[in-house]
């Protein structure tokens, strides 16, 4: 199915590139203030940092505590892969090496993730619900849905009240297979809305400064329009959301924007997906030999112990050892 999508949205989108000139392609890529292009820089970068706090509100639903310094290397590894290759591929098998390794049960794993998707559809819900419903937008007539997206705007809000409600009076675990998850607390709930809604905020707002120097379009519409494009992304499952993001937002910014819209797009793509993907490869690749590097050492030192004490001795030190366990006061 994804890969179906992914071809049918870049047969689209080549269509609908077949209508832009050179010049007005080269016009996109040039008119673009470079102060401009380096707040955008700034802001991604910005934007990959909070995404720690993701993985802080799963690791405290599911009460495990980890230094600071791990959570942030798996979250980063996860997202600036993840974003790129998507989440079965990448994401998921990241962070279930390093959190089993670091002493996380199946189970937990598990419910992390679940959380994790949870947060970010939450914020979505949220985000969306006011968006479109205070600013909505015009969808081109070959794209109309049954109904208006401020009616959307409605249904995003209600199911956001819904899952506050939730939170607040059902208090007893839902058992999907052999996992009994309860709802987050309603503080835990509203802390994952807000960081998620602040998460797509800076991406959205990365993506309307590379805008062409030259356009006027509303902040609102440039956010609805990546909303859009990054839940259909989601939901096609192909990986990043390649051709298809390009295509929604070209679709509904190409009329207020212009055609330059698909040069902005693609320097998006660059900086928030292309340059992640390839510092998170390096960082992988890195902290795997750093590691077995220093599980070498550690080996050899044991071996080199065992031999003159004529017994084995445990040695401390293992950068992925895992941690004590964590009891929750609460």
């Amino acid at each position: 199915m994804a890969l179906a999508l992914f071809a049918f949205a870049i047969r689209l989108l080549v269509q609908e590139a077949g209508k832009i000139s050179k010049e007005e392609f080269l016009l996109g890529l040039t008119s673009v203030d470079p102060a401009y292009l380096a707040i955008a820089a700034f802001l991604i970068a910005l934007n990959y940092g909070l995404l720690t706090c993701y993985d802080l509100l799963a690791l405290r639903y599911v009460c495990k505590a980890l230094p600071l310094r791990r959570i942030a290397l798996v979250a980063f590894l996860g997202y600036a892969l993840g974003n790129s290759l998507g989440t079965l591929i990448a994401a998921a098998p990241i962070r279930y090496r390093f959190y089993h390794r670091w002493g996380l049960t199946h189970r937990q794993i598990v419910a992390l993730m679940s959380v994790l998707a949870l947060t970010f559809w939450s914020g979505v819900c949220v985000l969306g619900g006011i968006v479109l419903t205070l600013a909505p937008i015009e969808l081109p007539t070959d794209y109309q849905l049954p109904f208006g997206t401020r009616t959307l705007g409605w249904v995003l809000l209600s199911i956001s009240i819904f899952y506050a409600l939730v939170c607040t009076f059902w208090h007893k675990p839902w058992p999907i297979g052999k996992l009994h998850l309860r709802p987050p607390s309603i503080g835990l709930a509203s802390v994952q809305a807000s960081v998620a809604a602040v998460d797509l905020l800076i991406s959205a707002t990365a993506l309307y400064l590379v805008m062409p120097g030259d356009a006027v379009v509303p902040f609102p519409m440039v956010l609805a329009a990546y909303l859009v494009g990054i839940v259909a992304s989601l939901i096609t499952q192909v990986p990043g959301g390649l051709g298809v993001l390009e295509l929604i937002l070209w679709t509904l910014l190409k009329d207020t924007v212009g055609k330059p819209v698909l040069a902005s797009v693609l320097i998006f793509r660059v900086l928030y997906y292309i340059l992640p993907l390839l510092f998170g490869m390096v960082t992988l690749v890195a902290h795997e030999i750093y590691s077995g590097a220093v599980e070498a050492k550690l080996d050899a030192k044991l071996e080199a112990h065992t031999v003159g004490a004529g017994e084995p001795t445990e040695m401390s030190g293992d950068p992925d050892e895992p941690d004590p366990p964590f009891i929750d006061a609460s």
